[in-house]
């Protein structure tokens, strides 16, 4: 394995490093090596689909909430989720 010994920084605003985070937890990388690949134009593919966690998030979400929440309102959200796999 090649020793990797120098940072490089790159100041990014608050937004940017949240969409940057977001892409590289698509393709299973840590944000070092996404920005790895990009930089050294390799290909980045994802290994979710955006729709596919879109749903895992919020499946996550509502189990989360399933204590808090009425009947009426968890039937609603996993109408919710039913219509965007569709």
């Amino acid at each position: 394995m090649r020793s990797k010994t120098l940072g490089i920084n790159v100041r990014v605003t608050p937004e940017e490093k949240e969409k940057l985070l977001k892409n590289a937890g698509y393709c299973a990388l840590s944000l070092s090596e996404y920005l790895r690949r990009l930089g050294l134009g390799k290909d980045v593919e994802a290994t979710v689909r955006e729709k596919e966690y879109r749903v895992f998030r919020k499946l996550k979400q509502l189990k989360a909430d399933c204590e808090q929440l009425e009947t009426s309102k968890i039937a609603r959200r996993i109408d919710e989720i039913i219509q965007e796999l569709r």
